[in-house]
């Protein structure tokens, strides 16, 4: 229900912008840092475009729209992540079948942790799960993005949620 309802109101959102351009912040700090897996593009562009215009001008970071990026991976790579997602306010991983073999993703993740704690990073779960993330228990310990009663929400481990728009502005 969530992918559906972001593509759906993505599509609403395409005439705006090319979301293929890279804008960097003059300070180079983003609201969001967007883990993912890179066969997952087309999806992420839906969930930047999204961000940008239903949750208020959010400001979305993914890796392939920064010139940077644009070698090979190698420890220069892994320097630029960890800068982008300390800058960053908020880190949303998308959960699929893809992001979870991806080792950048569990690296993203677990920097994200570390740096920002666990209340600042939030699982948007695309792949079925049914709360357990069989080999990926781990997940469990984090907030994860829901659409419930016409509302975007974010649900924390202990079960109190909030607006998805107010814990991407806290």
């Amino acid at each position: 229900m969530t992918k559906r309802r972001i593509e759906k109101l993505a599509r609403d959102y395409e005439s705006y912008e090319n979301v293929h351009s890279f804008s960097d912040p003059k300070d180079g700090s983003y609201e969001v840092f967007v883990s993912h897996s890179s066969a997952d593009n087309e999806f992420i562009r839906k969930v930047l475009l999204f961000l940008k215009y239903a949750k208020g001008g959010i400001g979305g970071y993914v890796d392939w729209q920064d010139p940077q990026l644009q070698h090979p991976t190698d420890a220069q790579t892994a320097l630029r992540l960890k800068d982008r997602i300390k800058r960053a306010k908020k880190l949303i991983y998308v959960v699929t079948s893809d992001s979870l073999k991806s080792v950048w993703c569990s690296w993203e993740l677990g920097f994200a942790d570390r740096d920002k704690g666990v209340e600042n990073v939030a699982i948007l779960a695309i792949k079925p799960n049914n709360g357990r993330w069989n080999k990926n228990e781990y997940l469990q310990q984090y907030p994860w993005i829901s659409y419930e009663k016409s509302l975007f929400r974010v649900t924390m481990p202990n079960g109190t949620s909030q607006p998805l728009y107010d814990w991407l502005i806290r």
